[in-house]
């Protein structure tokens, strides 16, 4: 009887945890909003361009991995404990404004006061990806998709709040 040689498995490297953790950590800071009427935002004048609603799930899935990704890549990368400081707290806080607006916007109905938010949170994915680039490249070119997205989803932000205040709420 011939014993199993180590093979392709004595190959792999060992497990790293730090991805699962970064995995779990922008996934799971996710569950803390609470879940949201969508009968809401279906009643909302939008614009044209505006994406399905099946759109936005199928956007953010992938950033939140690329979004996992990058921090692992930065966590792996930094050369010193202290390096990480900036970058981690920039990308808890774009963490933490992301679900803000989720909550002002989809939650509290505050189309005005979202768009601000908004600007914050586009402003917090800037800096994180500037802090990202001072230590792995890779890392900010794997955040750049949710800058683009974000970008997109301000301009819809903005043009939802024009279209349902005022007289542009009133027109037919």
């Amino acid at each position: 009887m011939e014993t199993a040689s180590p093979g392709l498995l004595a190959a792999l490297p060992p497990p790293d945890w730090g991805l699962a953790g970064a995995l779990a950590v922008v996934f799971g800071v996710q569950r803390l909003v609470p879940s949201m009427s969508p009968s809401w935002y279906k009643s909302l004048r939008k614009p044209s361009w505006t994406p399905p609603n099946y759109v936005f799930p199928l956007v953010w899935i992938p950033l939140k991995v690329l979004q996992s990704v990058a921090l692992w890549l930065v966590w792996k990368a930094a050369p010193t404990q202290e390096d990480l400081y900036l970058p981690l707290a920039l990308f808890g806080t774009h963490l933490f404004l992301g679900n803000w607006w989720n909550v002002v916007f989809m939650g509290r109905h505050k189309l005005q006061e979202s768009v601000s938010w908004m600007g914050a949170f586009w402003l917090s994915i800037a800096a994180s990806i500037a802090s990202f680039a001072q230590i792995s490249p890779l890392a900010a070119l794997l955040f750049a998709p949710t800058q683009i997205w974000v970008t997109i989803a301000a301009k819809l932000n903005l043009d939802i709040v024009k279209l349902n205040s005022g007289a542009a709420a009133k027109k037919p």
